[in-house]
C-alpha cells in the first residue's frame, strides 16, 4: 500500500478531496482514542484475572468465550497501536497519510465484528436462560448477527479503500445500519434482562430482593455503558464525517463491549456479599431447644423456599 501517494493522482488533486488539515481533529482523536484503549485493555486483562481466579465452576464454553474475547482483544489493541503509530509518528507532516485507513485501522474492524458476535450472542444466551423464552434472545441474535455482517462487509470493503471521503459517502447506509443495529440489539439485551428480573422482586424475601436490586443496576450500569459509546459513535459519524472524532471512539467500542460482558460475570461477586436469610434461618433453629422436630421441619421448608426464590441465582454453573 503505497501511504504517501495511494492514488496515484497528483498532490494537488489529493489535497483538494481531503477536508481542511487540522491536527486537533484528525490525528488528537486517534492518539486519544489509542490511549484510553489501552487503559480499557489494562482493565480487560485485570478483569480475566478475576474471573478466572474466581469462578472455576463456570462452564466451558463460557472460559473459553472469556479466552477468544481476551485474545480478539489482544490482537485489537496491537491494531490500534500501529493505527496510532501511522497517525502520529510514521505520517507525521504528511497530511495526505490521512486519506485511507492503515491496515491496523482496517483490521480492528475484523476484531471489533468478532469482540461484538462474541459478547452479543453470550448476553443473549443468559438472557434466554433467565427468560425461559426465545422470541428475545432470538431478535438480539438476528440483530447482532447483522449488525456483525456487515461490519465484515465494511472490513473487505475497508482493504480495498483508496479514498476514506468517498468511502464514508458510498458506504453510509452501510455504516449507519451497521451502528443502529448493534444499538438496539444492545439496549434490547440490558432492557429485556433488567425487565425479567424485575419480574422476579416481587415475589422473593427481603435479602434476595436486595440481590436481584443490585442485579438489575449492576445490569443497567454495564450494558447501557456500551450502547451509550454506540450512540456517540453513530452522532459523530453522522454529523462530523471530515474528521476522526468518531473514529477515536469507534477504537473503543469492542473494548468497552468485552469489560462490559467481564464486568457482568464478576458483578456476582457483589452480589454474593449480601448476606443469606436462609443462615440466620438455620442459626435459630440450632439453638430452639425443645420441640426440635417440629421446628426444624418448618425452618426447612422455609429456608428451600428462599434458597430457590430467583432462578438467576445459579451463577457456579455460569448459567446467567
Amino acid at each position: 500500500m503505497n501511504v504517501t501517494n495511494p492514488t496515484g493522482s497528483t498532490p494537488t488533486a489529493l489535497q483538494s478531496v481531503l477536508p481542511p488539515f487540522n491536527a486537533y481533529i484528525m490525528i488528537g482523536p486517534v492518539v486519544l482514542g489509542a490511549l484510553v484503549n489501552a487503559c480499557l485493555f489494562g482493565g480487560l486483562v485485570v478483569q480475566t484475572y478475576v474471573y478466572y481466579a474466581n469462578f472455576p465452576n463456570d462452564r466451558r464454553v463460557m472460559k473459553l468465550t472469556v479466552a477468544a474475547i481476551l485474545a480478539s482483544q489482544i490482537a485489537h489493541v496491537i491494531c490500534v497501536s500501529a493505527t496510532l503509530w501511522n497517525a502520529a509518528v510514521s505520517g507525521y507532516g504528511n497530511p495526505l497519510t490521512l486519506l485511507i485507513f492503515p491496515l491496523g485501522a482496517d483490521a480492528a474492524i475484523l476484531f471489533t465484528a468478532i469482540t461484538g458476535a462474541l459478547v452479543e450472542s453470550s448476553f443473549a444466551f443468559r438472557l434466554w436462560k433467565l427468560s425461559k423464552t426465545l422470541t428475545l434472545p432470538l431478535i438480539s441474535l438476528a440483530l447482532c448477527l447483522l449488525a456483525q455482517s456487515i461490519t465484515l462487509a465494511m472490513t473487505v470493503k475497508a482493504f480495498a479503500m483508496t479514498n476514506l471521503v468517498t468511502f464514508e459517502t458510498d458506504e453510509n447506509r452501510l455504516i449507519t445500519l451497521s451502528l443502529t443495529s448493534r444499538l438496539i440489539c444492545e439496549l434490547t439485551l440490558t432492557l429485556s434482562m433488567v425487565w425479567y428480573l424485575r419480574k422476579q422482586r416481587s415475589s422473593t424475601f427481603s435479602r434476595t430482593t436486595t440481590k436481584i436490586d443490585r442485579l438489575v443496576l449492576w445490569t443497567l450500569e454495564t450494558g447501557l455503558i456500551s450502547s451509550l459509546v454506540v450512540v456517540f459513535v453513530l452522532s459523530f459519524f453522522l454529523a462530523m464525517k471530515q474528521n476522526y472524532i468518531w473514529v477515536g471512539i469507534y477504537a473503543n467500542l469492542a473494548t468497552v463491549n468485552a469489560n462490559s460482558l467481564l464486568a457482568s460475570l464478576n458483578g456476582r461477586l457483589i452480589v454474593r456479599g449480601v448476606p443469606n436469610d436462609s443462615l440466620k434461618m438455620n442459626t435459630l433453629s440450632s439453638s430452639s431447644g425443645g420441640r426440635s422436630r417440629n421446628t426444624q421441619s418448618v425452618v426447612i421448608n422455609v429456608t428451600q423456599t428462599i434458597g430457590s426464590a430467583p432462578g438467576v441465582f445459579k451463577y457456579d454453573e455460569g448459567e446467567v
